[in-house]
């Protein structure tokens, strides 16, 4: 059975496209200090030239990865596995002023080659970024990003950028529960394989 949902209820219909897959998006402050904090609204967008979109909360508040990304036009996109969850979750909460998420979860960090935000040595990708465009789209700002560098491990990916199933684990958002004290989080990682043959039709 389909069923329709409900008109008031539409800002909620991005949950229907759920699991959505996590990233880390590591930005600068305005000390210079590093920042992290981890979305779901990522995609590659154009292969050649390489550019990816994120979308990031601008209303009723900014979020403060924006307010980094808009002044200074860089950001990375790391790629967790399901080894850091606990971490993902965590660096998603908000601290009291004076306090640095970056530090608090006690990532390591990773030189950047083409812009000044580090990535995060725990994660097994890495995307260096610079501002291309960003767009008002909504409550949320679209952010276009140029590609500029990308480093992956070669323990996750195998020369021709295939998955390395046994190595490798992406993680998928599915739910979340907030609670007093604390949040429950869904994942699904992939523990099982299933393979499909297609053909063409005639």
């Amino acid at each position: 059975m389909k069923k329709h949902l409900a008109k008031d209820r539409l800002y909620e219909s991005h949950k229907l496209v759920a699991p959505t897959k996590p990233i880390l998006c590591t930005s600068k402050n305005e000390d210079f200090s590093d920042h992290v904090a981890p979305f779901s609204w990522f995609i590659p967008i154009s292969c050649n030239p390489p550019r990816v979109g994120l979308a990031l909360l601008a209303r009723p508040e900014k979020q403060h990865t924006l307010v980094n990304i808009e002044r200074t036009g860089e950001f990375v996109i790391n790629v967790p596995d399901d080894s850091m969850l606990e971490k993902l979750v965590e660096s998603s909460y908000d601290l009291r002023k004076h306090k640095n998420k970056f530090d608090r979860s006690e990532f390591k960090r990773r030189e950047s080659m083409e812009v000044g935000p580090p990535g995060i040595e725990e994660c097994r990708v890495h995307f260096e970024c610079k501002v291309k465009e960003i767009i008002d789209v909504g409550d949320h700002f679209f952010i276009i990003g140029d590609v500029l560098g990308a480093t992956y491990d070669t323990d996750a990916f195998t020369e021709e950028l295939s998955v390395k199933i046994d190595n490798f684990r992406p993680v998928f958002h599915v739910n979340e529960y907030k609670l007093h004290g604390y949040q429950m989080h869904v994942f699904l990682s992939a523990l099982c394989l299933k393979v499909v043959e297609v053909n063409y039709p005639k």
